[in-house]
């Protein structure tokens, strides 16, 4: 089994706004993350039914704000847990609260920041096969000599993610253990993510 995380209660105010709600293809930036996923695990339940594939959302508003009434559904349908934290918390707490309740079946755990906008369910559910194939120590994306998000966490390593403090993240782990990576190939496009209004404007207008 694998769960993504999807993190979006972060301590960020670049934007001056929840950029998380902010407008993206048919919905919102969360909406669009979470929507991504969601069609990954279809693919992966017709192609493989005893897979298990779960999805944890660490947000600070209801799912409402960021799903329509349809995504609402389709969420809860495919067994998604919407974690609802008002407080903005700081890294470590949020990877904290998406490594709750884990199923003793679970062999892999990712985690995918709320505004990357750049995720494609082609890319995810290429990395998603491969860990569902060999459970790698991690599965790291990258595109050329640069790694980023999804990373995949075997199980092994959930100890020392529940040991972190404050904004220190998944990739003090990671980095830790380079000779353990399982490298993914990617294109950069798939990190994109949305940090100030001018990146977010380039973006949507792009």
């Amino acid at each position: 089994m694998v769960r993504f995380v999807v993190m979006a209660a972060g301590l960020a105010t670049r934007m001056g706004k929840d950029k998380l709600a902010l407008p993206w293809k048919n919905g919102t930036v969360l909406g669009y993350v979470i929507g991504t996923v969601l069609e990954v695990m279809k693919v992966h339940k017709d192609l493989y039914p005893q897979s298990g594939i779960e999805i944890h959302v660490i947000a600070r508003k209801p799912v409402e704000t960021y799903l329509s009434e349809e995504g609402v559904r389709e969420f809860f349908k495919y067994g998604g847990v919407w974690n609802h934290s008002p407080r903005p918390r700081p890294l470590a707490e949020t990877i904290n609260m998406g490594l709750h309740d884990l199923n003793a079946e679970m062999h892999s755990v990712a985690f995918l920041p709320g505004d990357q906008v750049g995720v494609r369910v082609q890319d995810l559910s290429a990395c998603l096969e491969e860990v569902l194939k060999y459970q790698p120590d991690f599965l790291v994306p990258m595109a050329g000599n640069t790694p980023g998000s999804p990373v995949f966490f075997h199980k092994r390593y959930i100890p020392e993610l529940l040991a972190l403090q404050g904004e220190q993240g998944g990739r003090m782990v990671l980095n830790r253990y380079p000779e353990r990576w399982s490298k993914y190939t990617v294109e950069e496009s798939l990190f994109l993510d949305v940090d100030t209004p001018e990146q977010y404007d380039a973006l949507f207008n792009s």
